[in-house]
């Protein structure tokens, strides 16, 4: 993903945020309204990106902690750890992990 297209999907992130965490489900969906594919790949592309740039921290949303419990950082390998956190592990509820995995900005 280019630099520019980086920029307007971050803008449209940051609005998420705004309001809430953002989901890896509403990263996939903004990268799709930006004209890229609207896979779990290309959201763990931005969202690698948008890390390496020290703009979000990675985690998962857990009810019994009431939100979002970031991830320790440092992050090793983000891409294989996101693509570990996104394989579903229940077969009856496939979105879960694309909705319970998030990111949120670390300056708002």
């Amino acid at each position: 993903m280019d630099h520019a297209s980086l920029g307007r999907l971050e803008q449209r992130l940051r609005e998420h945020n705004e309001m809430d965490w953002v989901l890896v489900a509403q990263v996939m969906e903004e990268a799709g309204a930006e004209g890229y594919p609207a896979t779990e790949e290309t959201a763990i592309e931005c969202i690698v990106q948008l890390h390496e740039q020290g703009k979000i921290r990675v985690g998962t949303y857990r009810q019994n902690t009431g939100g979002f419990v970031p991830w320790r950082e440092p992050v090793g390998d983000l891409a294989s750890r996101l693509q570990a956190a996104l394989a579903p592990q229940n077969r009856s509820d496939p979105l879960g992990p694309v909705m319970s995995t998030m990111i949120d900005f670390i300056s708002k």
